[in-house]
């Protein structure tokens, strides 16, 4: 059983039957949960731990993931935090494409018990009160995993990721913009994933739907105007990478957004 609610970030109260399995799957969005009541098994990563309440984790999109729910079964918030929040994470050295997680934290526990509450009370301030809570959380994981204190990307992945952000449209290569940078190709690929936890290619694919996205809410330009000044390279492409990213078909997405 489940109740939701109505916020943009999906966040929502799922309750497991007591020794249920859940078979590989896989999400369209990336997910924090946190872990209020019962235990549970969860395989992801190639590594299998027991969760218990007072657990965040994160689980990235399209990783797969099983869970076996323990004889108690098991209570979880869900959401599905904003890009904004995942970047700045990113940011601060949190490896997010490992799927991290923490352990046992009162403080989350405590945090989780007050949403909780407001997704009861569900009057018109809720929302609001959902929202900054659901920061708080955020907050809480990223300081926790020791992103507080985390080194910054050196200087010239800053460049690199800039790079990127202004020139979604022109495909470039590994070889061109590793020359750019003055850093071997193997070099920049490794040095990428780890301070931003994707790949390059993901990080173009993700900041070329955002461009389109941007576009989607700002104007009523036709679709595939739109995909072709992303640098898409028709309809169908576009519909495929962006429902990749956000999880809509552009159409949807804009009717969403309006």
């Amino acid at each position: 059983m489940s109740q939701a609610h109505s916020s943009d970030l999906n966040l929502h109260v799922s309750r497991y039957a007591p020794d249920a399995a859940l078979a590989p799957h896989q999400h369209d969005r990336s997910w924090l949960c946190l872990v209020m009541d019962g235990r549970y098994q969860e395989r992801i990563r190639r590594r299998e731990q027991e969760h218990r309440p007072g657990d965040l984790l994160y689980c990235p999109a399209h990783t797969t993931h099983a869970q076996r729910i323990g004889p108690q079964g098991s209570t979880k918030i869900l959401w599905t935090p904003r890009q904004d929040s995942l970047d700045y994470l990113l940011d601060q050295g949190i490896a997010l494409a490992h799927a991290p997680y923490l352990r046992r934290s009162s403080e989350l526990l405590s945090l989780g018990a007050r949403l909780w509450r407001e997704l009861a009370i569900g009057d018109a301030f809720a929302p609001l009160a959902v929202e900054g809570l659901a920061l708080e959380l955020v907050a809480a994981f990223g300081r926790n995993l020791g992103g507080g204190g985390a080194q910054r990307p050196a200087g010239w992945l800053l460049q690199l990721r800039q790079r990127l952000d202004e020139s979604t449209a022109v495909p470039v290569s590994l070889g061109h913009l590793a020359a750019e940078v003055g850093r071997h190709p193997v070099h920049v690929a490794r040095s990428f994933r780890e301070a931003f936890g994707c790949t390059i290619g993901t990080y173009t694919r993700r900041a070329r739907a955002n461009q389109a996205a941007a576009l989607l809410r700002s104007t009523r330009r036709p679709l595939i105007e739109i995909a072709l000044e992303c640098g898409y390279g028709n309809a169908s492409q576009f519909s495929r990478s962006f429902k990749a990213v956000f999880g809509l078909m552009p159409s949807a997405y804009r009717a969403l957004s309006r």
